[in-house]
């Protein structure tokens, strides 16, 4: 029993092999070792309170799951909460965009988590496969993984997120298109910042009726990223304001907040990069938090119109993430220089020098003046070893991609020709 103290805290080591031995030591001493762990479940290391769902898990007695699911109690209060300002908040304002996104993003979190719980509860095998059917476009087997979770003798765990998962199977929870469809177009909406600070349903009666309190709401939150997303949406009550009709509180509140803009906004830059980022193909299964670290590996580069990215034939270290201008692919067969597509704002190339040490495929040239942000695969690399969750998803989109879409061919001379043997329609290699 002296020993008790120092499992607890081998949940918290920094190696996982550690972590999951101080975890399987903790459950052999039943319910001394439950009561330990169930401490660490609000630990704010997102590992050790994993470890102490895998410590309480495998005890597999109803107290135990009664901890989980108390534990959990939280998180579906939020839930709740977050499903009803979901349905209120105006998606078409840009200034509410970045709440919307953390919320889609505290969802996604929520059902990993629940599916963590499921896991260590004995159900591995079933989030495994549940897990590939949430990530697929295939309706019926969207529609298949909530059946079997309804269907799990822990299925109280999932039931509170039910309205969530079969809006998914119809389509309803998407806050941000991909940035890429078949065509190679974008549907990135308009800069924020360039965009009317109000709409007809962020009228001020709407705010006062509803806007103001879910703000207030928000900000109340313990979640970083919903709270960031309503300080983002508070940009848009000063400019409200300084567009006022009474010519007096207008005047008063340019005072005070002058040529009020959201690009003036401190912080603002690192969240519009995020949100490209999350419209990106190769990212949209990420977390804002795995963002985040992607994003700190980013270096930004400006290029001219008509200059060469890279060559055919140029060994390559560089991911390509278009944040403005538009980009040309392009390939020599037979002697000439043939386009592949052209990329825009949101989509992404070179994506395969992140995973080969091969030499370009493609060649990129500008087609207007760019404003690039380079992934370099040394940071690439030293990112994944502290997420290693960030490859999986990504390889996982990559092979989804890659059953999905068929090879570039160009005709020549009556005959097709393969010229990639890239897996996405949204980049290249």
């Amino acid at each position: 029993p002296d020993q008790l103290y120092f499992m607890g805290e081998g949940l918290r080591d920094a190696d996982q092999r550690v972590r999951h031995s101080a975890a399987k030591a903790l459950a052999a001493y039943g319910r001394p070792g439950l009561d330990v762990a169930e401490a660490y479940l609000y630990d704010p290391q997102t590992d050790a309170a994993n470890a102490a769902i895998k410590a309480i898990g495998l005890v597999r007695t109803r107290y135990a799951s009664n901890l989980l699911f108390n534990a959990l109690a939280s998180d579906y209060k939020q839930f709740a909460q977050t499903r009803r300002w979901q349905q209120q908040i105006p998606a078409e304002d840009p200034n509410w965009e970045s709440l919307g996104v953390a919320i889609a993003d505290y969802h996604d979190r929520l059902i990993q988590k629940v599916l963590y719980v499921l896991s260590a509860l004995g159900h591995s095998r079933t989030v495994n496969s549940v897990n590939q059917l949430l990530n697929s476009n295939d309706q019926a087997a969207l529609e298949n993984a909530i059946e079997v979770l309804a269907s799990l003798n822990h299925r109280r765990f999932v039931m509170p997120l039910m309205p969530l998962l079969e809006a998914r199977v119809s389509g309803g929870e998407s806050p941000l298109p991909d940035s890429s469809d078949r065509n190679g177009g974008s549907s990135l909406p308009s800069n924020p910042a360039a965009s009317p600070a109000t709409s007809p349903a962020t009228s001020p009666q709407w705010l006062r009726n509803k806007g103001y309190r879910i703000l207030l709401e928000a900000l109340e939150s313990k979640d970083r990223w919903i709270k960031t997303g309503a300080l983002m949406a508070l940009t848009g009550i000063p400019s409200a304001l300084v567009d006022d009709p009474d010519p007096l509180v207008k005047q008063v509140a340019s005072q005070i907040f002058g040529e009020f803009t959201a690009a003036a906004v401190p912080g603002n830059g690192i969240m519009n990069r995020l949100l490209l980022l999350k419209r990106v193909a190769l990212f949209k299964n990420l977390s804002m938090d795995e963002l985040l670290l992607i994003d700190q590996g980013l270096a930004q580069t400006q290029v001219s119109e008509g200059e060469q990215i890279f060559a055919e034939g140029d060994w390559g270290v560089h991911l390509y993430i278009i944040a403005s201008g538009q980009v040309q692919l392009v390939k020599a067969v037979d002697g000439a220089t043939r386009e592949l597509k052209q990329l825009k704002e949101g989509q992404y190339f070179g994506e395969v020098a992140l995973f080969d040490d091969a030499p370009r495929w493609d060649g990129a040239i500008a087609l207007s003046d760019c404003t690039l942000l380079k992934l370099e695969k040394g940071r690439f690399l030293s990112l994944v070893t502290q997420r290693p969750h960030i490859i999986l998803e990504m390889c996982r989109f990559l092979s989804q991609r890659l059953r999905e879409t068929d090879k570039y061919r160009v005709r020549d001379g009556g005959e097709a020709r393969v010229l990639s043997p890239g897996p996405s329609p949204g980049g290249a290699g």
